[in-house]
């Protein structure tokens, strides 16, 4: 629940169906049917492992407690940089999976305490453990890799209201970097189109350089697209920033029409899955940006491990 409160989330709108709140209640579930098991059946577990088990579970929930006075106390900079990432963001999403892994190692002591291994008992749980997380990746990699065809043939309407492009890369002197500029060229052209009014950009910047959406902005009208057709939004440093400004600033007054995402094939995924997290109503169209193989293993690679990490924790 967590996450709902921390994007401001009525509990109302929690989703049983979606795949990200399935994980954490299925780990939360094996949990409770171990402890379950461990107190009424007829295997029992000693006082160092139950000690031990203890300890984890009030370590990962002081952390989630950390998590939500960072996040609603501002104890971190918002301007400050780790990694070329918002340290706030970095350190809540460390500690986010700092306490998740420490219940993914917990479902799997507590099981293999009633299955009854014995020897090397913890460190075939921390191999196990190990394991269990690369089948996650693994399977946040094939959601992301088995994507559907993104094209304008699978468009629903004839005009959408809102064309959405997410930010991407700015290289010096504010030109957009190739995979943002083919996101930008195809926005026009369904612009040009007349499939879309108006044009929504956003994206912040890094330290020295100007915003993505700014670099977006003066690249459509360089190209003659009106100032009254483009709306921006320059603070947003992540995907799931960028959705919930949708939400909350372009969607609050309107109806809940659906929105066009004009974005890459290996992106859409993941930020349709954000959409139907924020319950907005979305469908995607991809650039016609092509990438060479390597490429293509570590865009998705990437988008697998923050897809995964926005099921768990929502950031």
């Amino acid at each position: 629940m967590l996450k709902y409160n921390l994007n401001n989330l009525p509990l109302e709108e929690f989703r049983v169906d979606y795949i990200g709140n399935i994980l954490n209640m299925l780990i939360t579930l094996l949990i409770v049917i171990a402890g379950i098991f461990l107190s009424f059946g007829k295997k029992n577990i000693d006082g160092r492992k139950s000690n031990l088990i203890l300890a984890f579970q009030i370590v990962s929930l002081l952390s989630l407690v950390f998590v939500f006075f960072v996040q609603k106390m501002n104890l971190i900079n918002n301007s400050s940089y780790l990694f070329n990432f918002p340290a706030k963001k970095v350190y809540v999403a460390f500690l986010f999976m700092f306490s998740d892994l420490l219940q993914i190692f917990s479902v799997i002591y507590l099981w293999g305490v009633i299955i009854g291994d014995e020897n090397y008992f913890e460190l075939r749980t921390l191999i196990r453990t190990m394991v269990a997380v690369i089948i996650l990746l693994v399977f946040s990699l094939l959601y992301v890799w088995n994507v559907k065809v993104y094209d304008e043939s699978k468009l629903v309407q004839t005009k959408y209201d809102y064309g959405f492009i997410p930010g991407a890369a700015v290289y010096s002197k504010g030109e957009p970097s190739p995979i943002f500029e083919a996101r930008i060229r195809k926005a026009l052209e369904l612009y040009r189109e007349g499939r879309i009014k108006k044009i929504l950009l956003t994206g912040g910047k890094a330290p020295g350089e100007i915003s993505e959406s700014e670099s977006a902005f003066n690249y459509l009208t360089n190209l003659g697209v009106p100032k009254k057709d483009i709306v921006v939004e320059n603070r947003s440093s992540t995907t799931s920033e960028q959705i919930k400004y949708l939400r909350n600033e372009i969607l609050s007054l309107k109806n809940n029409n659906t929105v066009l995402i004009i974005s890459d094939g290996f992106h859409l995924s993941r930020i349709i899955q954000i959409a139907n997290f924020f319950k907005i109503k979305t469908i995607g169209v991809s650039s016609d940006y092509s990438m060479s193989l390597s490429k293509t293993i570590f865009y998705r690679a990437r988008e697998s491990v923050a897809l995964l990490l926005f099921w768990f924790f929502a950031i």
